[in-house]
């Protein structure tokens, strides 16, 4: 990670809410996004002029974060917004397979819906189809020694194609 530029303008994000391991979660994904930027105690600090790269990866953060609440509070209902996370991140590995906060996600919403049986009226069948489908997208990217992008682009576009009729 490259050091904040001293003469640059910089943004603070106040962040004393997150818990330690969903800083340590930002700062890895920063880190791999190539953000420079330091900590101040719970405040995030970092160079104005890559506030709009910060703010989605903060987003997807909250989101994901946001979306393991709301499956404790109501499974079925979880389930739905899981499917529907995993779809856009399966698009956006579609577009573009090099994209680390998109693999990243991949990885987390992988945990996520591992324990979890079928949503709703799904069959277990599209549903372990569903699941070892991430599953192969994400041994594409990060399973082997070099990261498969054909393969994983194909993989997201079939995942999402099964996932949008079950939406």
């Amino acid at each position: 990670m490259s050091e904040l530029n001293p003469n640059a303008p910089v943004t603070e994000w106040e962040l004393d809410e997150w818990s330690r391991e969903t800083r340590a979660e930002l700062t890895a994904m920063l880190n791999e996004a190539g953000v420079a930027h330091r900590w101040d105690d719970t405040v995030l600090i970092a160079e104005s002029a890559r506030e709009v790269d910060i703010e989605e990866i903060l987003d997807e953060i909250e989101n994901l974060e946001d979306e393991i609440e709301e499956q404790d509070d109501d499974i079925d209902q979880a389930d739905t917004k899981v499917l529907a996370q995993l779809s856009g991140v399966a698009q956006k590995i579609a577009r573009n397979p090099s994209d680390a906060n998109s693999v990243a996600s991949l990885e987390r919403l992988l945990e996520t819906i591992d324990a979890t049986s079928a949503p709703g009226d799904m069959s277990d069948s599209v549903w372990r189809q569903i699941k070892d489908l991430a599953s192969q997208v994400e041994d594409a990217l990060v399973g082997g020694d070099r990261a498969d992008e054909v393969l994983a682009m194909d993989l997201a576009s079939r995942l999402v194609a099964i996932l949008r009729p079950n939406l």
